[in-house]
């Protein structure tokens, strides 16, 4: 299985892993269950304007969402770690990412479902 969606895909998992469904069922996982304390942390920073904080967060976001191929997200992160203050366009960009996020989180809920069968019918 590789599923292919708009907003993100696992290609890049898919070429270093080899197609190990478990491995990339893992990596998938991890990203899903910290996906509720990316979207609550970017939600509290579009009030509190803190860059400093903010940048911290997509640091730590960073890697999962390069691996997965996020579609914009790259840019997006890329455009905030040069920010020096907060604009409207950082306001804008992290809504973006927010949307991104809330819409990928189901859809990759259903892939781990979908990847468990497939391990399970493997074994």
């Amino acid at each position: 299985m590789q599923p292919e969606h708009e907003l993100y895909t696992y290609t890049y998992l898919y070429k270093i892993t080899s197609t190990s469904p478990s491995f990339i069922h893992k990596m998938i996982g991890l990203f899903v269950s910290s996906l509720d304390e990316y979207i609550s942390d970017l939600q509290q920073l579009l009030h509190s304007k803190n860059l400093t904080e903010l940048k911290k967060v997509l640091h730590k976001m960073k890697p999962s969402v390069m691996n997965l191929e996020v579609k914009g997200a790259g840019e997006i992160l890329q455009k905030v770690s040069e920010s020096k203050s907060w604009t409207a366009n950082t306001t804008e960009d992290i809504r973006k990412l927010l949307d991104t996020l809330m819409h990928i989180k189901p859809l990759m809920e259903k892939d781990l479902k979908e990847l468990e069968e497939e391990i399970r019918i493997s074994n």
